[in-house]
């Protein structure tokens, strides 16, 4: 980006009440629908934590359809809009695949009903022209009604969906800590609907899976938002020697601390999203830093938050337990810390190399 594309302080300013009025809307939208009670009593049934009508009032609304450009019915938002989006789902614990889906949205440019999953990684392309691969635990893959696969053999790349339904694809039941309706799937030659191939599949698919990163970091925000925010209105209330507990140093400068990572997060997708909307070079390692700090940081502050509340933090009809599942299973979506402070560090490394050699 050159200094003269650089937005002037009044776009910044109208594109901030943009995105706040965003977040308002959904937030009212998810109170009137949703509840982390609701969330609660899920992880109490037979079935998984999934909720089909919560997520018709979610595609009804477009949801995840809006990173899908307008000339294609979408929504032709940016990633900057599914990122609020995430971080209210998160906050309101609603059980819905939206980062993944909507990322699968943009990648195909369509809208469509049901569950689009973008897949992690890679699969191989067989002799055959079908899709072979393992993904022992895909997030919500047991309610799915697409499969976005890249499959590479040799310089061959294709990008396209694959029908769960198929004889060759096998689905296998996993529960996870927040119960949401996982799988392990397996292909063997499963038929795909090719949308991209060669050079346009390996770009579209690495658009999508940066975006479906970023969003999930968004989630993680959410999630650990209001974990800590309970968890400061509890320690504003629960008197102990006389005092409220928020008093005391040490709960005060955990939940201080807590705070300032939620907002160095939120920072960090803010960042990482607009250098993949603007197409920087340095999209990568962004989106990558915002994952790092998500299984780094965000991933353990509802463990923090319990700690405040205490042994009530502990029984099952509070609502500290959700959140701290919620963030396990959606920080195990991220990957590896080891992986992504690897991408960060060569990116370090490569400024650095760069700034040296501009000084010699």
């Amino acid at each position: 980006m050159t200094p003269d594309s650089l937005p002037s302080l009044d776009e910044i300013a109208d594109r901030t009440a943009e995105l706040t009025q965003l977040r308002n809307s959904v937030d009212d939208i998810l109170k009137d629908v949703w509840s982390v009670e609701r969330a609660r009593a899920l992880l109490d049934g037979p079935g998984p934590a999934f909720d089909a009508q919560l997520w018709r009032t979610v595609n009804e609304l477009g949801w995840p359809d809006v990173l899908v450009s307008e000339s294609a019915r979408g929504g032709g938002g940016g990633l900057r809009e599914l990122c609020v989006m995430a971080e209210a789902a998160g906050a309101a614990a609603a059980p819905i695949p939206l980062a993944v889906t909507a990322a699968a949205g943009w990648c195909a440019d369509g809208c469509a009903d049901g569950v689009n999953l973008l897949l992690p990684g890679r699969a191989e392309l067989t002799a055959e022209g079908g899709v072979s691969g393992l993904w022992p635990v895909v997030a919500y893959g047991a309610v799915a009604t697409g499969l976005l696969v890249r499959a590479d053999k040799g310089d061959e790349t294709v990008l396209g969906f694959v029908d769960p339904t198929d004889a060759a694809v096998q689905l296998s039941a996993v529960c996870p800590l927040d119960h949401n309706p996982a799988a392990r799937i397996e292909m063997r030659d499963s038929r795909i609907h090719v949308i991209e191939r060669a050079e346009r599949a390996r770009c579209r698919h690495q658009g999508a899976a940066l975006r479906a990163q970023v969003a999930q970091v968004a989630e993680l925000v959410g999630i650990t938002s209001a974990a800590n925010d309970a968890a400061t209105a509890y320690a504003k209330l629960r008197v102990a020697f006389g005092r409220p507990i928020g008093t005391f140093q040490a709960v005060k400068h955990r939940l201080v601390d807590q705070r300032c990572a939620i907002e160095v997060g939120r920072a960090l997708v803010n960042r990482a999203a607009d250098a993949i909307d603007q197409h920087h070079a340095d999209a990568a390692a962004l989106a990558g830093l915002a994952a790092f700090w998500g299984v780094h940081a965000l991933r353990s502050v509802p463990e923090g938050a319990m700690q405040v509340f205490g042994g009530i933090g502990y029984t099952w009809e509070h609502q500290a337990h959700v959140h701290l599942r919620r963030a396990a299973s959606c920080a195990a979506t991220l990957g590896s810390r080891a992986q992504h402070r690897e991408v960060v560090a060569a990116w370090l490394s490569s400024r650095h190399s760069q700034e040296g050699s501009r000084t010699e």
